[in-house]
């Protein structure tokens, strides 16, 4: 896809989820887009020149005298000899148009997918009685997904129990997904 096409993808599936039970997972993909990607880069100082000696120069003067390496842009022998000369640091960059619409993707895919599975996995789970129990406590018949404690969200999130979304219908969208992830992609 071109990134016409991919912005257009992005927000077709934006306003697929806007106004649905299933907002919410905007502001959690919002949050990811405005964290950036973070990437290892190494921080070091440009080789001066004799007689270079500006102390007392301005923030900016001092600042020009190190440079930001992209650590992919290094090989593993030149890396390592770089990070002894120099001080790895995190930095982060915005996402792509590419990287924007795959993680919608996989919001959309984990909520409507993955979810509902985990929960019917984790059902059958509880569900089971232990040898030697005989009836001493109780099976569990529902599970429920809670947010984060932390989560900054305003909107409400959606319950999703697993028994309202049919496999069939699950797989579907898997397939689905799949197809629209290979486009993104190629």
């Amino acid at each position: 896809m071109n990134q016409f096409e991919l912005r257009h993808t992005e927000q077709e599936l934006r306003e697929a989820l806007q106004g649905t039970d299933l907002a919410w997972v905007l502001d959690d993909v919002d949050a990811a887009i405005a964290a950036g990607v973070p990437e290892e880069k190494i921080l070091r100082r440009r080789a001066q020149r004799r007689g270079d000696d500006s102390r007392d120069a301005s923030p900016a003067l001092a600042a020009a005298r190190y440079e930001v390496v992209d650590r992919s842009m290094l090989g593993f022998v030149e890396f390592e000899a770089s990070r002894k000369r120099g001080t790895l640091v995190i930095a982060t960059r915005a996402m792509t148009d590419q990287e924007r619409v795959q993680l919608l993707l996989d919001a959309v895919r984990r909520v409507l997918v993955e979810l509902p599975e985990i929960e019917l996995e984790t059902l059958k789970l509880l569900q089971t009685e232990p040898e030697g129990d005989a009836g001493r406590r109780s099976i569990a018949e529902e599970l429920s997904f809670e947010p984060d404690e932390s989560s900054r969200s305003r909107r409400s999130r959606t319950e999703i129990r697993a028994d309202r979304v049919p496999v069939e219908q699950r797989e579907r969208l898997s397939r689905l997904l799949d197809e629209v992830t290979g486009e993104v992609r190629s």
